[in-house]
């Protein structure tokens, strides 16, 4: 539990800590009020009990402040590594052990051979960079000779020498060449860490990491203060070692290199020290020296590690990001394409196709769900929408010969006007052409491609059982959640709508429509389903008044629009296989034109010959 984990548990339990570190204090309304931490009277410390502060304390005597780790740690007189063991000891909050490495061992390095303060050359060169002597001082920067290979001999180089010092003890070595940055080396050995923990303030909750010691020193000669790895970006063994000492800060800045590998080493290492607790500066250059080397000042550094910002996982989103679409969506601009709707002779603007969105078709077998699903898609073909189909049903040929009857309201099209249909279709319609069981995961790929290269926005799935997604045995529930899933997700990152056909559980007779309920197979199916419909034919009576409707379609959900539930009397026209909205079947829909060329779009209202509130008349 790092010290950010802490400090929210101890928030949690601010009055009992606040009893328990200020026991001469009181409480006065939301606050524990007691003595300032130089041991004054009064009531100038002040600690917030409940709400977003709860934990937050200000000492107004001395102008000290924090949250309750601070306190700990100023009341007890304690490091922040000791306060945080003691915290953890009163909340009853088990410390997470430390993983055993077996035979893990480090040396201890030797003191450089000559070590001594920088001067001449390698000093020149320091303070080229814009580095001061009271900096290096601080760093302890020396100068020692090293052998290197150089043109396949060895030479010796006076080399600027970066001790790594932990707690006073010197832990690691590492050697630059001021004349070539090629001629880099490191101890052998030592303990992977941190360069610069000597100068962190024992009470310290934020520092910054940079990408290297030239780096870290720029930064602190602005009074920021500041960390760098040891080995560059891309190797992050100093975490491991040094874990227990991060764990103290909860405000932790990334400060690599802008370049690939800087900006993929601070990715890692934000998700591996927490992303709650990090953030990613944006200097002025590549790096903090050259940023220096440009000109910037204390105040252009000292904004930037202020102004670094999260990485928040790419699924978090602020909801401000949504302003501008939610305010189309009341107020749509006139020019602002809608998502298509429901069209057969006539438009129901009631119900939208909205892209990312699935849609499920139900009804009794052989109560014409395919058959309506087949003229919805002509209808959003004629409304600029591309689709994509498949049936394991029915063979390409008899698919298709279907839709001609449709497009052109008529039994038997002649040749030509079928050629015409044909050419309106080529660039509209793609066919997923598998007859018996088709891969879903293959389903899914093609679905892909084709929303890619063709621009397809409309997918079919006619039906689930004619899929590889099991009806029954075996773990079928699972595998049809998972798969209904499936095809949610693919709606959703490509941007689509996705129409499946799923069939209802047996009935004892077919006089009652199917309802919300009767989908077979897996719940999930329904519950994930954006939009529900259920096509439902009315059983055939010589009695019945011959003027009755003879199907009805019913919407039983919409998730996403102001209408949920809604009825549609349909008459069926067997030659041309076109449902209606209306009993005059002399009035045959054509969706294209002898030219093919779509035929108008119908006005959008509802039937004229019943209500959809009327009771049903079966």
């Amino acid at each position: 539990m790092n010290a950010t984990e802490l400090s929210k548990a101890m928030a949690m339990k601010a009055a009992t800590i606040a009893e328990h570190l200020l026991p001469d204090g009181k409480k006065v309304g939301h606050e524990w009020r007691a003595g300032s931490l130089a041991g004054e009277q009064g009531q100038s410390l002040g600690v917030h009990l409940k709400g977003d502060k709860a934990g937050v304390w200000s000492d107004f005597a001395s102008g000290a402040k924090g949250d309750l780790l601070d306190l700990w740690a100023a009341v007890r007189g304690l490091s922040l590594v000791l306060a945080m063991d003691e915290a953890r000891a009163f909340l009853g909050v088990a410390q997470m052990p430390g993983l055993a490495t077996r035979g893990k061992m480090f040396r201890k390095p030797e003191r450089p051979r000559g070590l001594r303060r920088p001067y001449a050359g390698v000093r020149d060169w320091l303070v080229s960079r814009g580095l001061t002597d009271d900096t290096l001082a601080a760093f302890r920067i020396g100068q020692a000779p090293r052998v290197f290979e150089v043109d396949g001999q060895k030479a010796e180089r006076l080399c600027a020498v970066f001790p790594y010092l932990r707690d006073g003890v010197l832990v690691a070595v590492k050697y630059r060449d001021p004349k070539d940055k090629r001629h880099m080396q490191q101890e052998t050995g030592c303990a992977p860490c941190l360069f610069g923990w000597h100068l962190i303030a024992p009470t310290a909750r934020a520092v910054v990491i940079c990408e290297g010691e030239i780096d870290a020193m720029t930064l602190h000669q602005q009074g920021i203060a500041t960390l760098s790895v040891n080995a560059g970006a891309g190797n992050h063994q100093w975490i491991e070692n040094d874990w227990t000492r991060l764990e103290v800060f909860s405000d932790i800045v990334i400060a690599f290199d802008h370049d690939e590998a800087g900006d993929k080493g601070a990715a890692e290492v934000m998700k591996r020290l927490g992303l709650e607790r990090c953030r990613r500066a944006q200097l002025g250059a590549k790096d903090a020296n050259q940023w220096l080397a440009d000109g910037a000042t204390q105040s252009h550094f000292r904004l930037a590690i202020h102004d670094a910002k999260p990485m928040d996982p790419t699924e978090l989103v602020s909801a401000g990001k949504y302003r501008e679409v939610v305010k189309a969506a009341f107020w749509p601009a006139p020019e602002a394409t809608d998502a298509p709707v429901l069209e057969l002779d006539r438009t129901f603007d009631w119900i939208e196709f909205r892209y990312g969105e699935v849609t499920v078709w139900t009804g009794i077998n052989g109560h014409g769900k395919s058959v309506a699903l087949s003229q919805v898609q002509l209808g959003l073909m004629r409304q600029g929408e591309r689709v994509c189909v498949f049936s394991g049903e029915m063979q390409p040929k008899y698919l298709l010969k279907r839709m001609v009857k449709q497009a052109t309201g008529l039994d038997r099209a002649t040749p030509g006007y079928i050629d015409a249909v044909f050419d309106y279709l080529d660039a509209r319609l793609y066919v997923f052409d598998m007859q018996g069981s088709a891969p879903m995961a293959r389903l899914i790929e093609v679905f892909a491609y084709a929303r890619r290269r063709y621009g397809v926005t409309t997918f079919v799935v006619d039906s689930l059982m004619t899929t590889d997604v099991p009806e029954d045995g075996p773990r079928f529930l699972t595998a049809q959640k998972l798969a209904m899933a499936s095809l949610c997700d693919f709606a959703k990152a490509n941007s689509a709508h996705v129409h499946l056909v799923a069939h209802p559980r047996k009935f004892r007779d077919e006089s009652d429509a199917p309802g919300k309920m009767d989908v077979a197979g897996s719940s999930k199916i329904v519950d994930q389903a954006d939009n529900l419909f259920a096509v439902w034919k009315a059983p055939k009576d010589d009695a019945v008044d011959p003027s009755a409707p003879h199907a009805l379609l019913q919407l039983l959900k919409q998730r996403n629009g102001d209408v949920q539930t809604r009825k549609v009397w349909l008459w069926y026209d067997q030659p041309c296989m076109q449902f209606r909205t209306t009993p005059r079947l002399f009035a045959a829909t054509r969706y294209v034109d002898f030219e093919g060329q779509p035929a108008p779009v119908p006005a959008s209202t509802e039937p004229e010959t019943r209500d959809a509130s009327e009771e049903e008349p079966f």
